[in-house]
């Protein structure tokens, strides 16, 4: 039951259109909790309705139709939002202890799913609405400037903190720690992505599949940790070779790399083998397999090919 619970709480985390709802019921909720106990006017409690019931319209869309709604979709919402919580500060009886705090959400919200630039736009939107509801207050320039410094100091700064722990952790899931390079998963998923741009564009696609020979001798004769260095070697110098061209070098796991190189046909993923194998530093030695796409494989079946290919040479090698 805990782990069900916690995948479900990571599922909702990692999907923004499903965070999206929850974000509007919470909003929804602090509009109904400050109903009583409050002298509303009959005119600001029914554009209090009115934007609560916006709330729960909006989560129920994101609910039927959220994997179905463009990405910029979202950013229509946060704006939108943005708006709402602008009108519901502006007609509480209290500007700041009522809804103002709610901008908060919209630049966390932003910080966790949108790209620095959205984000920047979305959090700067937000400040001039506040500024504006906060004039429009007929606030003094004191509490102006302390209202709005305090809501937007801690959405700057907490979102500042949430941008940067996000894009760490898409890094990290993302790069291999020891060489610097993208690892398995971003493998993966470029590989499909340049499989379908060859299919789309009718281009060439070939790839690279690389294991470094006798590794594990390395590692029992020197130790682990000139095994690493020597992996890192590696990494930095086909870096090195690829950069500018286009290619796009992973590690895959252990001592096997892989290499895409868009655009190329036989002969020209025979020319990026001969310049990975030039890096190769003295008495160590690198077996390769190779495929080039063949218009109707899928890009599993192409990597299998070159590391079908790839085992095979290490074979027949280890038997001369």
């Amino acid at each position: 039951m805990r782990t069900e619970r916690r995948r479900f709480f990571e599922s909702m985390m990692l999907a923004p259109n499903r965070s999206a709802i929850l974000f509007l019921l919470w909003a929804a909720v602090a509009g109904i909790v400050a109903l009583p106990g409050r002298h509303w006017s009959h005119h600001s409690l029914v554009i209090l309705l009115v934007l609560i019931g916006c709330c729960l319209a909006g989560a129920g869309v994101w609910l039927a139709f959220g994997d179905r709604i463009a990405p910029w979709g979202l950013h229509v919402s946060t704006v939108i939002t943005t708006l709402m919580i602008s009108v519901a500060a502006a007609i509480g009886p209290s500007v700041h202890d009522d809804f103002a705090v709610l901008y908060v959400w919209t630049a966390v919200f932003a910080a966790l799913y949108f790209p620095a630039i959205a984000a920047s736009l979305q959090i700067a939107f937000a400040g001039i609405a506040y500024f504006v509801v906060l004039l429009v207050a007929h606030s003094s320039l004191r509490a102006l400037v302390v209202s709005w410094t305090a809501i937007f100091g801690t959405a700057t700064v907490l979102s500042i903190v949430v941008f940067g722990l996000v894009s760490l952790l898409r890094r990290t899931s993302r790069e291999d720690p020891l060489t610097g390079l993208p690892n398995r998963r971003s493998w993966d998923e470029r590989k499909d992505e340049e499989l379908e741009r060859a299919r789309r564009n009718h281009t060439s696609l070939s790839l690279a599949v690389i294991d470094i020979d006798n590794f594990k001798a390395v590692n029992d004769r020197q130790g682990h940790p000139a095994g690493d260095r020597l992996l890192c070697r590696f990494a930095d110098g086909w870096s090195e070779t690829i950069r500018g061209s286009g290619d796009f070098v992973a590690r895959l796991g252990g001592d096997e790399f892989g290499v895409l190189a868009p655009g190329s046909d036989d002969a020209g993923i025979q020319g990026v083998v001969e310049r990975l194998r030039r890096v190769a530093p003295d008495g160590v030695t690198c077996t390769i397999g190779t495929a080039t796409w063949d218009r109707v494989e899928t890009a599993a079946d192409m990597f299998r090919r070159a590391d079908d290919k790839m085992y095979r040479s290490k074979r027949d090698w280890r038997t001369t």
